[in-house]
């Protein structure tokens, strides 16, 4: 039993960590998108761009919770939902 349960955590475990690693890629994508549509020389742009170059640095060291929060913040600021 106590096998069994360690089994199910571990892979309860994995599960969240693949769906914050599959959806950083989606964020720093739309953001990026939309910033390109944008005045690149406005502050804002440049600071989500620069958000959004740390979520991706997060997101390759395999911080997947603060990469997407960092990428959803970034687009925040340009207003992309």
């Amino acid at each position: 039993m106590k096998k069994t349960l360690a089994v199910l955590a571990l892979t309860l475990a994995f599960s969240a960590s693949v769906a914050f690693a599959s959806g950083c890629p989606v964020q720093i994508k739309k953001g990026r998108e939309a910033a390109a549509k944008m005045d690149q020389m406005d502050a804002k742009v440049k600071a989500a761009l620069a958000k959004l170059d740390e979520a991706q640095k997060l997101h390759d060291s395999g911080k997947h919770a603060d990469s997407l929060k960092t990428a959803i913040e970034a687009n925040q600021s340009i207003g992309v939902k």
